[in-house]
C-alpha cells in the first residue's frame, strides 16, 4: 500500500508501542493525528515527526471518555479530512488476583483497554464509511487476549474483548472495502508494565516487588516496540486479521488453540507457582 499522504490516527501515541506505529507511518510518509493522555510526551512525539516533515495535529485525550474521543474524531476531521488508518492503541496495565481487585481497577481496565477501543470504533468507523475510498482499523490487543494467564484476569477479559470485536467488525467492514486488523504482542519492552500496577502479593513477595520482577523480565526479554510499529504497517497492507508479534505470542497462542485442557493445567501450576514465590 502506498502510504504518502494518507492520515493515520494513533491513540497512545506518546511512547512505546503507539509512538514506534506513528514513526513507522511516518517514515513511509503518512500525515498523523496523534491522541495520548501525557501532554508533555505527545508535544515531544509531534515535534519529532513533524521535523521530518509529516503533517501531525495532537490532542491530549482521555480514551475512557466518550465525549473526548468524539470531540478528538471531529477535530481530526477538521484538520485533515479524512481518515485513512485508524490505530486505536492506547492502553494501560493492572495486574492481581480478582479477589483483590477493586470495582475502580475494573473500570480502569474495561475503560481503557476495551472501551477506547469501542469509542475509537464508535466515532470513526462510520465516517470512515460515509468518506468512501476504504481504509483500515488496527485494534492493539495482546498475548493475553489469545490465551489465559494467572493473575491478570481483568486484563485478559479486556482484550479478549478488543480481539472478539475486532474480528466481527472485520466481516462487517469488509462489506465498505475496509480491513481491520488485532495485534496480539507478546513481551515488549516498553514502559507500561512499571507504569502500571500489580494489587496481588505472594507468601515472600510484595505487590511492589512482583512489579519490579514482571518490568525486569520484559527489559531483559528486549524486544524493541519498534517492530510491533513495523507488523502494524505490514498487517495494513496486507490486511491480515489477527497479528501475532513475537516468538512467544505464537507458541502461547498455538497452545491454547491446540488443547485448553492441557494449557489450563500448565497455568493452573503456574499459579501455585506464583502464590508462593
Amino acid at each position: 500500500m502506498y502510504f504518502d499522504g494518507k492520515i493515520v490516527v494513533v491513540t497512545g501515541a506518546a511512547s512505546g508501542i503507539g509512538l514506534e506505529i506513528a514513526r513507522a507511518f511516518a517514515r513511509r510518509g503518512a500525515d498523523l493525528a496523534l491522541a495520548d493522555i501525557n501532554e508533555e510526551g505527545l508535544l515531544a512525539v509531534k515535534e519529532e515527526l513533524g521535523s521530518q516533515g509529516c503533517k501531525v495535529y495532537a490532542q491530549v485525550v482521555d480514551v475512557s471518555q466518550a465525549q473526548q474521543v468524539k470531540d478528538f474524531c471531529d477535530r481530526v476531521y477538521e484538520e485533515m479530512g479524512r481518515v485513512d488508518i485508524l490505530c486505536n492503541n492506547a492502553g494501560i496495565a493492572i495486574g492481581g488476583e480478582i479477589k483483590d481487585m477493586t470495582l475502580d481497577d475494573w473500570e480502569s481496565l474495561v475503560g481503557v483497554i476495551l472501551w477506547g477501543v469501542i469509542y475509537g470504533c464508535h466515532y470513526f468507523y462510520p465516517r470512515m464509511i460515509e468518506q468512501g475510498g476504504g481504509g483500515h482499523i488496527v485494534n492493539t490487543s495482546s498475548i493475553g487476549g489469545l490465551a489465559p494467564f494467572p493473575r491478570m484476569a481483568a486484563y485478559c477479559s479486556c482484550k479478549f474483548g478488543v480481539v472478539g470485536l475486532s474480528e466481527t467488525l472485520r466481516a462487517e467492514a469488509a462489506l465498505h472495502g475496509i480491513g481491520v486488523s488485532v495485534i496480539c504482542p507478546g513481551f515488549v519492552a516498553t514502559s507500561m508494565v512499571k507504569a502500571g500496577r500489580v494489587i496481588s502479593g505472594s507468601k515472600r513477595s510484595t505487590a511492589d516487588q512482583h512489579l519490579m520482577a514482571a518490568d525486569k523480565v520484559l527489559m531483559l526479554r528486549n524486544y524493541p516496540p519498534s517492530r510491533v510499529g513495523e507488523a502494524v504497517v505490514k498487517a495494513v497492507e496486507r490486511n491480515r486479521g489477527v497479528v501475532t508479534v513475537t516468538p512467544e505470542a505464537y507458541l502461547i497462542d498455538f497452545s491454547y488453540r491446540f488443547s485448553r485442557r492441557i494449557y489450563g493445567a500448565l497455568i493452573g501450576g503456574a499459579s501455585k507457582v506464583m502464590s508462593k514465590l
